[in-house]
């Protein structure tokens, strides 16, 4: 019957797609205000889904034909790309229970028939050259390197609740300046990761595995490495988002160059919690804490090496705010509380392991279309160790930060723009002049330029 129609669209347009005020006009003559379906049907048909008769009447205790179902169904697809994950999974079904007479009312569904298999591929390969980026001193030896990246992602629905996702990587490395041999470095094909995510609610998920962690306004990324779990909480739309989670993160990329076990495989137990609120659509804050349980037993080096454990207990503090529709404004405030981080700072004269950092974007590079641009500039205090230079991206994504500049800090600014050249193409340049920010060392770092390609498939 129509009722099951009702439901099923009043659920997508009611709960997120229909965003326009709707008028209080009765449509239907044979609906009366108080029934049970009045406000649905009313905005459903002042949204353009449901027509009824041509004599003003609805018939609601009519059974529905499969052509009125996939009719109605065909036009909550072409609204849905205002509608959130939840919705959209709501319409793909409707999709694929009236695939049939969809096709026959010329309406394409990519991927929904009824037998398509439930894994999906998708991926990105990414072309760049680096000339500084190891954070060489600027009176030191040539720092620069060619380097390609390929990652194949995929999801495998196993049922409505339970889903895995992996990535298999593949990188090489060349570097120009040695020249006796011009050795360049792979490391092989490998499982970036790969996690089991069981989605209960929209409101509440759990992730086990070998995942992605992204928190603290993404100045704390792992790309894999992170054995654990993860609790999130609060759907896309929702004014809160919260993850918590445990577990062991380190650089675990199988094989390293010449195809040797990566040396850097000793357990980094760690406590995570990241939590931001929406104000409105234009400002949110963010906190966050990522905790080495053992960070006071690691043994610390101005190279920015570290053994025994894990010395970052970080709580960060950050806004995000759209001040027009052009630009966008970013800012954090970090500090590393670990007791063998303070030690190592307060020996070299300098101050707590803390920083800030602030990013200014004009407009920005969509990759789904072609010749948009943007330009960003921004600018970082960030002390020894303050935090883990060698897990971070968002502000700090294309930018200097290798592994010898987390035990003597950066201070400097950066510029960066980027180009979508075609689509799924988007072109990005950085430049950045940046000093050490230690005591110990307040030399010049070498200029750090950055010319990068980066394409989705």
């Amino acid at each position: 019957m129509k009722k099951n129609l009702i439901v099923a669209l009043a659920l997508v347009f009611v709960l997120g797609i229909a965003g326009t005020a709707f008028a209080a006009a009765n449509p239907f003559v044979d609906v009366p205000a108080k029934h049970w379906a009045y406000d649905a049907v009313t905005k459903l048909a002042q949204a353009g889904i449901l027509d009824g008769y041509g004599d003003g009447t609805y018939r609601g205790e009519r059974l529905a034909t499969r052509y009125e179902m996939a009719q109605a169904t065909a036009k909550a697809m072409a609204r849905a790309d205002k509608a959130d994950a939840q919705m959209k999974g709501l319409i793909d079904k409707l999709a694929v229970e009236f695939a049939a007479e969809l096709n026959n009312l010329g309406v394409r569904v990519a991927k929904l028939e009824k037998n398509a298999s439930s894994i999906k591929f998708w991926g990105d390969s990414r072309l760049r050259y680096q000339s500084g980026y190891n954070g060489a001193a600027d009176n030191g030896a040539t720092a620069d390197r060619f380097n390609q990246r390929i990652r194949v992602y995929t999801k495998a629905d196993l049922n409505d609740k339970a889903s895995f996702y992996g990535r298999l990587m593949a990188e090489w490395t060349n570097r120009p300046e040695v020249t006796v041999t011009n050795t360049g470095g792979g490391t092989g094909v490998y499982w970036d990761y790969g996690y089991f995510q069981w989605k209960f609610n929209p409101q509440f998920a759990v992730a086990v595995g070998r995942q992605q962690v992204i928190a603290a306004q993404n100045l704390f990324w792992t790309n894999g490495g992170y054995d654990g779990v993860q609790f999130m909480f609060g759907a896309p739309s929702d004014k809160f988002q919260a993850k918590l989670g445990y577990g062991d993160v380190g650089t675990y990329n199988g094989f390293g160059i010449g195809n040797a076990f990566a040396s850097d495989t000793m357990s980094k137990e760690l406590a995570l919690l990241d939590a931001t609120y929406k104000f409105s659509n234009k400002f949110s804050v963010n906190g966050a804490m990522y905790w080495g349980v053992n960070g006071d037993n690691a043994a610390l080096a101005t190279s920015g090496a570290y053994t025994n454990g894990y010395p970052f207990k970080v709580w960060q503090l950050g806004f995000k705010a759209q001040l027009s529709d052009d630009f966008n404004l970013t800012g954090s405030y970090f500090e590393n509380t670990a007791q063998k981080a303070k030690d190592f700072n307060s020996a070299n004269g300098d101050s707590n392991p803390n920083g800030w950092m602030a990013e200014l974007w004009f407009k920005g590079a969509d990759r789904t279309k072609v010749g948009t641009w943007g330009l960003a500039a921004n600018y970082r205090d960030i002390k020894p160790w303050a935090i883990d230079l060698g897990n971070v991206s968002g502000m700090m994504g294309n930018s200097m930060t290798s592994t010898n500049s987390i035990g003597l800090g950066q201070k400097g600014f950066g510029f960066q723009a980027n180009y979508t050249i075609s689509k799924n193409a988007v072109l990005t340049g950085t430049y950045e002049n940046l000093k050490r920010n230690s005591g110990s060392d307040s030399n010049n770092y070498k200029p750090f330029y950055y010319l990068q390609m980066n394409v989705n498939f």
